[in-house]
């Protein structure tokens, strides 16, 4: 429907509209076939969801094209609707059909002759009018692409591949304005002097804690053959990596083993001449190991029953308990922090043997952690910018704060810099919607690997890249936990420079002789939700949920994964299991980013660099000198026994 200005400063009762939304209005109402009084009522909707009702927001362009946006939304998800009930008529032929056949016609009377030649004439003259999605109708597209390639005389493009129009996105508008670039959101150690080291003084040398993970093959084995997650055949060839292919009773053992090597090192930590079966009778305080359970976890109307207090049971190794499970009366234990999966120490009786009362929960053995003074050769000076994907906002794939991100890090001109997938996110709503149509590869080669070059040519040839897989990425074939690093075949056939390194995921790196492990899944997204706790030691919960990796050793102690989870595979178990003491655990999630240090370990959540319709975060990490400590002794203790906690500032930063 055309629809004069009048009509539109009519309905809208301002003469403030500058000559540009007016434009995008009649555009509007011309494709979706409204009148000024329907795009007004559009408008109000819009003041109500996305404004608070405040009606002193003026319809700028900008905003306008959001309206366009919701429009469209609301047309295609009709048109979805109408698809799916066509033919729904007794015979495929009743009553039921017509009334599709109508709506079809109704809905194709949105883009007639006049309409689609009004958008090619704006189009031509370049008019800065939003293009029609992909979704919508491939027969207009097609005209679109004809009668484009007809004026300007050029090979024809793709309607779906990204940046094909010059006109920005809604949300990339608001990105390019946004106002708090570069602004600090959390730090940690800020009272340490800005750290100042001289190009190339001190080349940052990093060593991967895992046997590396080649394309095809796992990494080393767990003790005891094929049945407890060994990684190799009997004639001793590395096995396929078959993430399908997983037998229960390997599942079970692994759980076994664990509960196992946490039980050894309880007995010699606590001096326990002998554990207790929590299973039988005990008329006196006894002390146990297993793992806790949410018997109450079935399926309800709503989904998965939450872990409670009342739901808990303790299950057994084979050796300690034959593998039976008992339920857990914590009513008595004044404080604790548990999750289904954990391996936990308990203290307490079972006086009628059907419920053991925990009187407390003992604090697992912690992995050695040797002081700065005693590790051989002792550490160097560095910084690093950590970032995790996406790189994108959700309505484009121009990779905007990708390419800001580059720009924070070339000035940073850190030592290390560690890439966390995923580049080309699955979950990505123009991918998951099928609105592009080139492969993941090409997507990745054309934008991620021209600024992974960039970041290369600027920074030192000292500095290092590294880049970690993600169980969301599309350009890799491998989708459960854990994940072997990129090969550099297929680095060579994305693009990826030949200075850009790769690590497994999770990753334990030692960086100029600090530990650091990096769990690149959403595991505190996952913990959140499984997690009941009365009081505990550490009050503030994200760290706690961090904390809880370094406490089990592990890199993914929940069990069993949500559904939604890629799949976690007992029988590379060996590779999830911390190899040392991490002085900085990295655990990239969607929850909100932190950056804590809690017993001589910095828990960071540098947050996703891109935050759906925003800017995310990223972290700067910087490791001091020694002489750091020696400034800041009222704050720190006896330089001597410092860690390299003592010695780490960080900062979150918004892109």
């Amino acid at each position: 429907m055309v629809v004069n200005t009048i009509d539109l400063l009519k309905e809208f009762g301002s003469t403030k509209l500058e000559s540009d939304a007016l434009a995008e209005g009649q555009s509007i109402c011309q494709m979706f076939d409204l009148s000024a009084n329907d795009l007004f009522i559009r408008w109000q909707s819009y003041l109500i969801n996305q404004c608070g009702g405040d009606v002193r927001v003026q319809p700028t362009r900008e905003r306008l094209l959001e309206v366009r946006a919701a429009i469209q939304q609301e047309y295609e998800r009709k048109m979805h609707q109408r698809r799916n009930g066509a033919g729904a008529g007794i015979g495929g032929s009743g009553f039921g059909s017509q009334v599709t056949k109508l709506s079809r016609n109704k809905e194709r009377a949105h883009y007639d002759k006049n309409s689609v030649e009004g958008l090619l004439q704006g189009m031509v003259s370049g008019s800065q009018r939003e293009p029609m999605r992909a979704s919508q109708s491939t027969k207009i597209m097609g005209l679109l692409q004809a009668s484009v390639s007809a004026v300007h005389g050029r090979a024809m493009f793709s309607p779906m591949s990204p940046s094909v129009f010059a006109e920005p996105s809604p949300s990339a508008l608001r990105y390019s304005k946004r106002s708090n670039t570069g602004r600090t959101e959390d730090s940690l150690g800020s009272e340490m002097l800005p750290l100042k080291l001289l190009e190339g003084a001190n080349p940052v040398v990093a060593s991967d804690l895992y046997t590396q993970m080649a394309e095809a093959e796992v990494l080393s084995s767990d003790e005891s053959g094929d049945e407890a997650g060994d990684d190799k055949s009997k004639a001793g060839r590395a096995r396929p990596m078959r993430y399908m292919f997983e037998k229960m009773g390997t599942r079970t053992e692994i759980i076994n083993k664990r509960i196992e090597r946490t039980a050894i090192d309880t007995k010699a930590e606590y001096k326990i001449e002998a554990l207790a079966n929590p299973t039988y009778a005990h008329q006196e305080t006894v002390t146990a190991v297993g793992r806790i359970l949410n018997i109450g976890a079935g399926e309800g109307d709503s989904g998965p029953t939450p872990i409670s207090s009342e739901s808990l049971f303790l299950e057994t190794s084979r050796r300690l308990g034959n593998g039976r499970r008992v339920s857990l009366d914590v009513r008595s234990t004044p404080s604790y922090s548990l999750f289904p999966g954990q391996v936990v120490a308990v203290e307490g009786k079972n006086l009628k043997g059907s419920e053991f009362s925990v009187s407390q929960f003992c604090q697992l053995p912690r992995l050695p952690h040797p002081s700065i003074g005693e590790r051989e050769g002792g550490i160097e000076p560095f910084s690093a910018v950590v970032a995790a994907g996406p790189y994108t906002l959700s309505d484009n794939l121009d990779y905007e704060p990708l390419a800001d991100l580059v720009n924070h890090a070339i000035a940073a001109a850190p030592g290390i810099v560690f890439l966390l997938g995923p580049f080309v996110s699955e979950n990505h709503p123009m991918i998951r919607d099928g609105q592009i149509d080139m492969l993941s590869e090409e997507l990745f080669s054309t934008k991620v690997s021209p600024q992974l070059q960039r970041l290369r040519e600027a920074l030192p040839a000292s500095s290092s890249i590294y880049l970690v897989p993600s169980t969301d990425e599309m350009c890799y074939p491998y989708v459960s936990y854990p994940q072997p690093a990129f090969s550099r075949d297929l680095m060579n056939q994305l693009g990826v420079p030949a200075g850009v390194g790769a690590l497994s995921n999770p990753a334990q790196v030692s960086v100029n002789g600090v530990v650091f492990a990096v769990a690149n899944i959403d595991i505190l997204f996952h913990l959140v939700k499984e997690e009941v706790s009365r009081l505990p030691a550490l009050s503030d919960r994200l760290p706690r949920l961090a904390w809880h990796l370094v406490e089990q050793r592990h890199l993914y102690p929940l069990s069993p994964p949500p559904l939604e989870c890629a799949g976690i595979l007992a029988s590379h178990d060996s590779k999830l299991r911390m190899q040392a003491m991490p002085d900085i655990l990295i655990t990239p999630s969607q929850l909100k980013h932190f950056v804590r240090a809690h017993e001589n370990v910095v828990l960071l959540n540098p947050g996703h660099s891109s935050m759906r319709m925003s800017g995310g975060t990223f972290a700067k990490i910087s490791v001091h000198p020694q002489s750091a400590v020696e400034a800041c002794k009222s704050l720190i203790g006896d330089s001597a026994k410092a860690f390299p906690a003592d010695l780490t500032s960080a900062e979150i930063v918004r892109i």
